[in-house]
């Protein structure tokens, strides 16, 4: 301890006595340990922090799988026979969304996220209540008395974290509701991780276990596993189930039907998994490459410390000793650059956050905790190695005499201290390489993501969501004639074009499909039964939304509930169903034999509707005020689209208003401007070429200096070889052309290796890309050909400062 000390003290009294170094080289250790740490913390809470279950490793969801779709819901039947497979799982749970609920009372109305999940739900996940109990199976039956349990937040924020809330009613949709119980603070369903507002109302699923429907799928399934029993295993069981009723008559063989499970921690982060893991590697990449620069400037140092250290050794310092002081100076500054780094994390993380999208689970989680304080602490030794290590070892390897010889009379360096300093600066532009090649690729891919259209027009619109309560509006007439005459009085407003409302609005909301028969074109033998996505829309939302009409006519205010029974389809359905025929007045029926069939009456431009880059599917659109004469119901939760000549934003507090005069216990929620959805619809793809270009201008600029720093130095170290040149009569395009040709040599070697780096591994982004290859023509030219500029522009100043030293001064020095 007391040598260390000594150490530290040599090592504080020397670098004091260079200001200008130290705040480089921790400006510049604190640009890549921060990026690092910020970038850790995230993939900590996402990818390595457990999830708030009891052993989520045992957790599965199970999905259903047919054709067209991929992935999606179960029915009441199949999960209940899912309960039953004991052998498989020791328990099994269900839940379904079910909207936007009012809740009401004393502190004013407010719409919450609201879910039904099964009593047994908390029990299978392995969580308790913060406060009072979950739902017991008694309250789990069809017609039982209607309770709650709360979210924490919401609890904390609405009733103050009041506990005797349990046990008293609250008003939720106009109807009194029992609280029974607050939901933990860490709470969160399976899906929703990625979700900032979590659902904040509970109440039972509710299910019919009498005489449960298998053909309407709409159920989210969660089991846990028995032990020994692994995701693959239960997968393939359930499929080899799926298949035996496909065998006993349960669905057609045309329909593919089968079910599968994935692992919950898969389900939760597996979809950014890879995202997460380029970017690690972008800022790993990005630390290595501040080592490199770090350790330049450490050898500059070394150099002109050479007789520093040749007197040391000739008065008695031993290698070792030598060795432990430049290693001391090396943690010393690293140690410094990642506390002023962990500064930078907590920002970076602050931005982050702010920043990323709404697809990355576990957000609001991410912050500076004991395993980030290690990594940071354990990241800094490993860089403080790395970076002085090299100058160490050259340093004390060159015999003494010649340290005294070369730091005495100030002359070139010896090859062996170039070859270090030009194996850096190739390391750095390698790693510069690689990381502007990715950024090239993501930049280029959201290029490419923009130019899609969309199907609509986003600019000055105005979006919300709105659901009326049963006890206002207790019968189907009632909505829909609230919808009409809001839709006209939103309209009439100033400065509003066109407006109307949706069921769910594109690249916002998962839409799902409905079973469709085509009158005269009944489904030919070995066909699948027929399905599209299904849209319930007011007069006014193509206007406002500048949906292209392809042929026939909108639907508008003459499409009554008593009147002819209408529908419109979109260009894709058109193509698929009646490829060789006009559509227009064909007719559609969904919903049964007992169901009106459906004249079409126009055909729709295509809207992408899942996300920008997904295909087109199937879709109809049926006017809201026939809808219930097809489903049996209107539908109460409607998002309204207007479209203004001005700040959309400014159409808020009148159409609120609007609303309001309507009833107390009406409420809006999502607002949001049509521009802002498809801003998020790419917010993901944005984050990643944010990051990516951020992480790579970083390393370019980092690359820039090194060659900078290095040739500048070797041209002071060089000056009297320079001015013997040019006293002999070397012309000073040639003195150019000599500091030139040794600097850009490691440049150019870098750049290769880094572009035989990338061939190998811009492979992994392939998922990551849009409308770009991996291996793409264009980015492979331009980005070494940018490096290579940059090489040059950083090497020009040195060279030019090179050719006018002045002969006489130079052998003067000396």
């Amino acid at each position: 301890m007391s040598q260390f000390l000594l150490d530290l003290r040599l090592v504080l009294r020397s670098l004091s006595r260079r200001p200008g170094f130290c705040a480089v080289v921790i400006l510049t250790l604190a640009l890549g340990l921060g990026a690092n740490t910020a970038v850790f913390s995230v993939v900590n809470a996402v990818l390595l922090k457990p999830l708030p279950y009891r052993a989520p490793e045992e957790l599965t969801l199970i999905w259903s799988r047919w054709n067209n779709f991929d992935k999606t819901w179960l029915s009441d039947a199949e999960f209940l026979d899912y309960e039953r497979l004991t052998r498989l799982f020791q328990g099994a749970a269900s839940w379904a969304e079910n909207g936007e609920a009012a809740i009401t009372g004393g502190e004013g109305a407010e719409s919450v996220e609201a879910v039904q999940m099964t009593a047994n739900f908390l029990d299978v996940v392995g969580m308790a209540p913060a406060w009072g109990r979950g739902f017991t199976a008694e309250e789990d039956l069809p017609g039982a008395p209607p309770v709650a349990m709360l979210g924490y937040e919401l609890w904390q924020r609405r009733y103050g974290g009041d506990r005797s809330l349990v046990g008293r009613t609250i008003a939720v949709d106009g109807a009194p509701v029992r609280v029974v119980g607050i939901l933990p603070a860490a709470f969160r369903f399976p899906l929703e991780f990625q979700s900032r507002t979590p659902v904040q109302l509970v109440q039972p699923l509710g299910l019919d276990r009498s005489s449960p429907q298998r053909g309407n799928h709409g159920l989210y399934g969660i089991a846990r596993r028995q032990p020994g029993i692994t995701a693959e295993a239960a997968s393939a069981e359930l499929g080899a189930l799926a298949h035996r009723w496909t065998e006993e008559g349960l669905y057609p063989v045309p329909m593919q039907f089968t079910a599968f499970a994935v692992a919950l921690v898969d389900e939760v982060s597996g979809p950014m998994r890879l995202a997460l893991v380029v970017l690690g590697a972008s800022v790993l990449f990005l630390l290595l490459l501040t080592c490199a620069n770090v350790a330049n400037l450490i050898l500059v140092r070394a150099d002109s410390r050479a007789r520093e250290m040749a007197v040391r050794a000739a008065l008695g310092a031993g290698r070792r000793q030598l060795l432990r002081l430049a290693l001391t100076e090396s943690l010393l500054l690293s140690f410094s650059g990642a506390l002023a780094g962990l500064g930078l994390a907590w920002a970076g993380m602050r931005l982050l956050i702010a920043r990323a999208p709404t697809t990355i689970p576990r957000l609001a989680e991410v912050t500076i905790n004991l395993e980030v304080l290690g990594f940071a602490l354990a990241a800094a030794t490993i860089t403080g190695i790395l970076f002085g290590l090299l100058p160490a070892l050259s340093m004390t390897r060159i015999p003494l005499s010649q340290r005294l010889r070369d730091g005495g009379r100030g002359q070139s360096d010896g090859p062996a201290a170039w070859r270090g300093r030009s194996l850096l600066v190739m390391a750095e532009m390698a790693l510069a390489v690689l990381l502007v090649i990715g950024a090239g690729l993501t930049i280029r891919s959201f290029i490419n993501l923009l130019d899609i259209d969309p199907g609509f027009d986003s600019s000055h619109t105005l979006t919300l969501r709105l659901a009326l309560p049963e006890h206002q509006y207790p019968d189907n007439p009632s909505v829909a004639t609230f919808y009409q005459q809001l839709g006209d009085e939103v309209r009439r407003l100033p400065g509003v074009e066109d407006a109307g409302f949706v069921r769910v609005l594109p690249l916002l909301d998962d839409i799902g499909d409905w079973g469709t028969e085509i009158q005269g074109k009944p489904v030919a033998p070995g066909e699948t039964g027929r399905s599209a996505d299904w849209q319930v829309v007011t007069p006014g939302y193509f206007e406002a939304m500048r949906i292209r009409l392809v042929s026939g006519r909108l639907i508008d205010a003459t499409d009554t509930p008593d009147g002819q029974q209408v529908i419109a389809i979109n260009e894709t359905l058109a193509k698929e169903y009646f490829p060789d025929e006009n559509p227009l007045g064909q007719r559609i029926r969904m919903g049964g034999p007992d169901r009106p069939w459906r004249t079409i009456i126009g055909v729709m431009g295509d809207v992408h509707h899942q996300s920008l880059t997904s295909p087109v599917k199937r879709k109809w659109f049926v006017p809201h005020s026939q809808w219930a004469n097809s489903s049996g119901n209107a539908r109460r939760a409607m998002t309204l689209v207007a479209r203004t000549t001005g700040d959309p934003r400014a159409l808020l507090t009148p159409v609120a208003a609007l609303i309001n005069a309507r009833g107390p216990d009406l409420t809006i929620s999502r607002v949001l401007t049509l521009d802002e959805v498809v801003a998020a619809a790419t917010r993901e793809q944005r984050f990643t070429m944010a990051l990516m270009t951020g992480f790579a201008g970083l390393g370019l600029l980092l690359a820039a200096v090194g060659i900078y720093g290095v040739i500048s130095y070797t041209v002071s170290q060089r000056t009297r070889e320079i001015g013997i040149r040019l006293a002999l009569g070397a012309a000073t395009g040639s003195v150019r052309s000599l500091v030139l040709r040794q600097g850009l040599a490691p440049a150019l070697i870098g750049i290769a290796v880094g572009v035989g780096l990338a061939l190998l591994l811009t492979r992994f982004l392939r998922s990551l890309l849009f409308g770009v290859a991996p291996v793409d023509g264009v980015t492979f030219v331009a980005i070494p050909v940018l490096l290579l500029l940059v090489a040059v522009a950083a090497a020009l100043l040195p060279a030019f400062r090179a050719s006018r030293v002045d002969p006489m001064e130079a052998l003067r020095g000396e």
